[in-house]
């Protein structure tokens, strides 16, 4: 009995070995898949801060980081200054990109912290996979990573590597979005200006993302860790300041409040904040496809606003000369673009059906449409790109049904900034 217990033990463990080597070939052997995506990028805005020499301004922050600055023009303004612009994706987590250039910071250099006004930007959130996807080609960026994440990311390896070995087997990587993918990044780590020249929001504004000012949406951990951070790295000899991410005026719910809640984080936080939170609230003619990213002419904006809170920290009282675009056209103005919106009333008739079609037409589909469709299986779209369609992140609450999108457009979809929340709802169909 014992014999045939060990001989057991032993082929579980052979078997697990077995198992784990496979994942470690598929993950790390196999050549790079997730290159072209938009977490492809991280590595190569690693290499900036890695190689980038003398006194640098490095942009950290979420993707209203990498839509909200102009590194060229910042270094036209600024020309004693190079920089780095090393804001990635809320969906990533900040708490990533702040471990990544903890022990890239030197001294001389100017940090600012600039994340997106969102409780899951102000929080310590992390996404595993994703981190994988960033470093599939580059996996000695980990080591810049804490414990607990790589602990984390050690959970989602299995899936990353089988996705990995999927994509292999296809030959075919996976197709990135047209605005969301690597070609998208210019050589600082900003936007391409020709990427987002107007706003596309159907309503100029996403009613499912409203910001707030409130000290409720900032976890007191946050705070901590951009504490602690700004404390390793202002040791040796950086300055750290922390501005607000532009956003989306039409968007905001109390700007009454944001007084207020600057003199909180003045107060929580132990190193400068800096600029006025109102000049961070701008009009929706500024913005492209979410509240927090702006256009190339909002951009411009933004990034002037930014050289001057940088000038007046510094005690230069020169002004700043450079000119400032016109507003872009406001097409939410139109009335046909609300025609476009499938809201909670579109699905009332479907109450009772088993699948729903939404028109390639539709460029939004309002948050909880689908909450009292407890028979639907089937949400088909027939949009093929993901980014002509906004979604919020309770699009599938009180649904168990899945999306089936155009089998071309599958990849496009699970990649996509706002769709990736439901990569795993969604299918493939041959459906036009």
């Amino acid at each position: 009995m014992k014999k045939t217990t060990g001989i057991i033990i032993f082929i579980a463990c052979a078997v697990f070995l077995a198992e784990q080597i496979f994942f470690l070939i598929c993950g790390y052997a196999l050549p790079e898949q997730f290159g072209d995506t938009f977490m492809g990028e991280l590595k190569y805005k690693y290499e900036r801060l890695v190689q980038t020499e003398g006194k640098r301004i490095i942009f950290i922050g979420g993707s209203g980081t990498a839509f909200g600055y102009d590194c060229e023009l910042t270094e036209n303004l600024l020309k004693e200054y190079r920089t780095v612009n090393f804001g990635m994706y809320a969906g990533l987590g900040i708490r990533a990109v702040l471990d990544l250039s903890e022990d890239l910071i030197r001294k001389g250099d100017i940090v600012i912290v600039s994340p997106e006004q969102d409780p899951q930007t102000l929080s310590c959130y992390f996404n595993g996979t994703y981190m994988w996807q960033a470093a599939d080609g580059a996996f000695y960026m980990l080591k810049g990573l804490k414990r607990n994440s790589l602990e984390q990311m050690l959970g989602t390896f299995p899936g990353f590597a089988l996705e990995k070995l999927n994509y292999v087997i296809r030959g075919k990587k996976p197709e990135a979005d047209s605005v969301y993918c690597r070609k998208s990044f210019n050589e600082y780590g900003d936007i391409k200006d020709e990427i987002c020249s107007g706003n596309v929001m159907p309503e100029g504004f996403d009613p499912d993302h409203p910001v707030t000012f409130t000290k409720e949406v900032i976890q007191e951990e946050f705070i901590c860790y951009l504490n602690s951070y700004a404390e390793k790295i202002e040791k040796k000899g950086a300055r750290i300041w922390y501005r607000f991410c532009p956003c989306n005026r039409s968007a905001v719910v109390n700007e009454e409040n944001a007084d207020k809640y600057y003199r909180y984080l003045q107060e929580a936080l132990e190193f400068p904040v800096i600029g006025n939170p109102h000049n961070s609230i701008m009009d929706e003619e500024w913005f492209f496809d979410t509240n927090f990213h702006l256009n190339s002419s909002g951009k411009t904006v933004n990034t002037v606003q930014a050289v001057r809170d940088i000038k007046a920290m510094l005690g230069d009282s020169s002004s700043v000369k450079t000119d400032i675009p016109e507003k872009p056209e406001n097409r939410s103005r139109d009335p046909e673009m609300k025609k476009q919106i499938w809201t909670k009333e579109n699905s009332y008739e479907y109450q009772d059906q088993e699948e729903i079609v939404i028109p390639k037409e539709i460029t939004r589909i309002q948050d909880y449409s689908f909450e009292n469709c407890k028979k639907l299986k089937r949400i088909i779209m027939q949009q093929k790109d993901p980014s002509a369609c906004m979604v919020g992140q309770h699009l599938l609450d009180g649904t168990d049904a899945q999306i089936f999108v155009p089998e071309e457009a599958a990849d496009r979809y699970r990649l996509n900034y706002s769709w990736s929340v439901y990569a795993d709802r969604i299918q493939e169909t041959e459906h036009p």
